[in-house]
């Protein structure tokens, strides 16, 4: 059997055990059942709206809670419950739809390997995860499964002795166990197709506030651009303060003003995207007629917009079943040597790129 998941949002707070789910029911003139559904993570599925989830994880931030990682594992003891804690520490910026498909895929994962496992999330600042210093070094977890991290983070997980096995989402670590794309060969390929596509110009638009890996992927790009005979003009290459829907709309605006804009933009932040689809109708380019648009990541609504976004992206399914598997593995096997896989990009080619491409 295996155990329900739980998440909770905390920022460096001291731990309060002395918290009651039934405090902060009676705090927000919430239901005990309402609040215990929420902070375990199960709001969604019970179809709690999620202003009200937001409302029980906010109080509860406010109020210190932290769920008894140990009183659960003795409640269970003695009932085939989960025999290791699985903490999953997420960096807050992508506390969005892809956060929400590795939870449900990783508990998918779980119950189809029948690991006895229990999965804890927490959210953390970029820069700050050793903050959470106390926390990993509690010995409540069996491992850790961490995403997000920057440089600064990086470097704390090489210097802390931890004690337990970690694993880091798409960025690649020598020192530690690590799941991530070959990102300069991803930058490569996608220069790759838009030569193969007839492309003479192309764009690029980013962010300021991007990870390691779409630095690289960025310079995988332009340079085989380049070696692909594609023009790409400096003033074509924006990375903005912010990776919103509001840099993206101020960027693809200034690539457009003046009327020499390219055939195709490569867009590495999908939070961007709308940007820079409102930006183009505003302006009367027409996509894909006029400009077509590839997008970094999936989400779902990429189905809804007009036209629908062409994308390249890494399968959730996959990282997050790579990712149990791999922690697993370490802990069954005791394995010290950091391991590292690589993982492939698909495609998903939708009307933004004129549809399917061959």
């Amino acid at each position: 059997m295996i155990y329900k998941n739980s998440i909770w949002k905390g920022r460096n707070m001291p731990t309060n055990n002395n918290v009651k789910i039934k405090e902060i029911a009676e705090k927000l003139s919430l239901s005990v059942g309402t609040v215990s559904i929420v902070l375990n993570g199960r709001g969604d599925a019970m179809r709690i709206s999620k202003e009200t989830q937001e409302r029980v994880r906010t109080v509860a931030q406010e109020m210190n809670y932290q769920p008894n990682i140990f009183a659960r594992r003795l409640r269970n003891a003695g009932n085939g419950m989960p025999e290791r804690v699985v903490g999953v520490f997420w960096n807050y910026l992508y506390a969005d739809e892809i956060m929400s498909s590795i939870y449900r895929h990783l508990q998918e994962e779980a119950d189809s390997k029948r690991y006895r496992v229990e999965f804890i999330f927490r959210f953390f600042h970029p820069d700050k995860l050793f903050q959470e210093r106390e926390l990993l070094t509690s010995q409540q977890f069996s491992g850790v499964i961490v995403y997000g991290i920057t440089d600064v983070d990086e470097d704390f997980l090489n210097n802390s002795v931890l004690n337990l096995p970690i694993v880091v989402l798409l960025r690649r670590e020598e020192n530690l166990h690590s799941i991530c794309l070959d990102d300069y060969a991803v930058g490569q390929n996608i220069a790759r197709l838009f030569m193969e596509r007839g492309h003479k110009t192309a764009g690029y638009i980013g962010s300021h506030q991007r990870g390691r890996g779409a630095t690289i992927r960025k310079l995988g790009f332009l340079e085989q651009c380049r070696q692909c005979g594609i023009q790409i003009k400096e003033q074509w290459v924006i990375d903005t303060p912010k990776r919103d829907y509001e840099g993206g709309f101020i960027a693809m605006k200034e690539i457009i003003e003046g009327k020499d804009y390219p055939s195709i933009m490569f867009i590495s932040m999908p939070q961007q995207v709308i940007g820079t689809l409102n930006a183009c109708q505003k302006a009367g380019v027409r996509i894909p007629d006029d400009m077509e648009i590839l997008a970094y990541g999936t989400y779902n609504y990429f189905n809804y917009l007009s036209p629908t976004i062409s994308c390249v992206y890494l399968p959730m399914e996959c990282l997050a079943q790579t990712a149990l598997d791999l922690l697993m593995t370490v802990l069954d096997k005791n394995i010290q040597m950091p391991i590292n896989r690589i993982l492939h990009e698909e495609y998903c080619f939708r009307e933004s790129c004129g549809g399917f491409i061959e």
